[in-house]
């Protein structure tokens, strides 16, 4: 089995993200494109893998912990005593009883 592994790339201009890696690529003095094309893949698949294992800790870490639910004004108003709204209501229709 041969020691190379050949990969033939074309970049489409009119996509940015393509067009963006061509910049990059074509701003490298032509001889040192190979390594800094490996360089790159490498650099991205460990900042990858970096990520996933931070992201891996942060839910361990996270996976016993409870957070209290806060409560919006709107619920808060939920909770009034039935005494109060009996008050509240006697007064707008003008109740003497009370």
């Amino acid at each position: 089995m041969p020691e190379k592994r050949r990969l033939s790339l074309s970049f489409s201009l009119t996509q940015r993200e393509q067009r963006n890696a061509w910049e990059r690529l074509s701003a490298v003095a032509p001889g040192q494109r190979m390594d800094a094309v490996c360089r790159m893949i490498n650099g991205y698949m460990e900042q990858q893998e970096l990520l996933e294992a931070i992201r891996g800790a942060i839910r361990e870490e996270l996976a016993g912990v409870s957070f209290p639910k806060t409560t919006t004004q709107q619920e808060q108003a939920g909770t009034v005593d039935e005494d109060v709204l009996g008050f509240l209501r006697a007064l707008q229709e003008g109740d003497d009883t009370i």
